[in-house]
């Protein structure tokens, strides 16, 4: 989980570089070329694939309009009147919000040392992020990219059970890779196919990546240890975000993003320092 927080991150610093090359159509190289990886590394676990029925189908879309289209289309649009420390803050409430839904959807209390660890994470992704400048519109999409984070966690967990991490991984991204597209078609017509500058190049590599890994383990992450604890990272992301973007001039790491830096490293070791309730990933049988 630590690790796909930290790529994650970095992609968007990746992101960028990218200021020139058509959004959706960066959108749809990252996912397709994600989906492409993912595939290849199924190798005979695609025979499973033939046996899912549509519900499995649909929860594994479902992952891929939350996590990955649905979000990045809030973020972009909130971006268009908001700076984007707001989407960034808002987003960051997602370890509270899951820590409080994810007990209610299984009819049972909220953990108190989950809710201050989570309490801990969004203090301090506050602290990292700040608050920029927005209006209506900006905080709007905000919100909305907030739900698509928390629905992501909490659809991947039951999601999981019935494909297992690598099948759902490479499936939704495929998913992902083919809305992008045609929302690319859409909206930025046959110019997003233009061929990409070598800092374009890399930044789009860096962020297929990121797509590949980070998605893979992330999901891996949520099949082993539950959403609640697993939200916990997710506070992670806007700290490698900060960590990084000094490396290509995109911004400077402050005193207050250390402070929160501190403050998100304690909310994750304080909700992982203790023995939840048993989680065990389920036993899927997969070939090879």
């Amino acid at each position: 989980m630590s690790l796909a927080s930290l790529i994650i991150g970095a992609s968007f610093v990746a992101g960028s570089l990218l200021t020139h090359f058509p959004v959706w159509g960066g959108q749809a190289i990252r996912f397709t070329a994600s989906a492409l990886i993912l595939g290849a590394l199924c190798g005979r676990r695609w025979r499973i694939v033939k046996t899912w029925p549509v519900g499995v189908w649909l929860r594994v879309t479902g992952l891929a309009i939350t996590g990955m289209v649905g979000y990045n289309i809030a973020i972009i649009t909130a971006e268009h009147t908001a700076e984007p420390a707001v989407p960034g803050t808002v987003v960051g409430c997602a370890p509270l919000a899951v820590a409080l839904l994810s007990p209610l959807l299984q009819a049972r209390a909220p953990n108190a040392r989950s809710l201050t660890a989570a309490a801990l994470v969004v203090v301090g992704t506050c602290v990292v992020q700040g608050f920029g400048r927005t209006d209506g519109s900006g905080l709007g999409w905000s919100v909305v990219a907030l739900g698509c984070e928390v629905a992501f966690t909490l659809l991947a967990a039951s999601t999981l059970t019935l494909t297992g991490p690598l099948l759902a991984s490479a499936c939704a991204s495929g998913i992902a890779g083919l809305l992008a597209g045609v929302t690319a078609f859409a909206v930025e017509g046959a110019s997003w196919m233009r061929i990409p500058n070598s800092s374009e190049v890399m930044s789009l590599a860096w962020q297929t990546v990121a797509t590949t890994v980070g998605f893979l383990f992330w999901c891996r992450g949520i099949d082993r240890i539950g959403t609640e604890r697993s939200a916990l990272f997710l506070g992670l992301i806007p700290l490698s975000a900060a960590a990084t973007a000094p490396l290509v001039g995109t911004g400077h790491l402050t005193l207050p993003q250390v402070t929160g830096c501190l403050l998100v490293a304690g909310g994750v070791v304080h909700g992982m320092s203790h023995t939840p309730e048993t989680h065990d990933p389920a036993v899927r049988g997969e070939p090879g």
